[in-house]
């Protein structure tokens, strides 16, 4: 890292060093594409944990995958996050064997259950779009 700029490179040594030119560039190029994937929220939403506990802000339907592939980094592949809005918005996330598999919004009486099977390395915005998530959100994460 280098101030807000990842470096990403690599080296062969052994047999057909001379020929792996070519192919480490297309290697180096794909792993900065998934960086770039993974990473692709520029409006990057600020989580702060403390072992299981957490605040999060700026929640939007284009952070919100951002959100559940951090706490995949730190908690693995099965684990449920749930979170309250000021406003009393709850909000849960279950992720088994590293996909999303169920994702909760419920605010006051109105109530949405998305079912999905979605890597959480493939999340995006669309699953997030039209759910109440404007908000600061106190989470709790734990894995199952």
């Amino acid at each position: 890292m280098a101030r807000r700029k990842l470096k990403v490179t690599a080296s062969w040594a052994g047999f057909g060093e001379s020929l792996m030119g070519k192919p480490l560039e297309n290697f180096v190029e794909g792993i900065s594409e998934a960086i770039r994937e993974f990473c692709s929220s520029m409006a990057c939403p600020t989580v702060r944990l403390s072992e299981s506990r957490g605040e999060v802000e700026h929640v939007t339907p284009e952070t919100a995958p951002a959100i559940v592939k951090r706490i995949a980094m730190e908690l693995g592949r099965d684990f449920v996050i749930e979170g309250e809005g000021e406003d009393g918005t709850y909000l849960s996330a279950e992720v088994q064997n590293g996909s999303l598999r169920k994702l909760r919004v419920k605010q006051g009486i109105k109530e949405s259950i998305i079912e999905a099977d979605i890597p959480v390395v493939e999340l995006g915005s669309e699953l997030f779009e039209g759910l109440p998530l404007e908000k600061k959100f106190r989470i709790r994460a734990r894995k199952i």
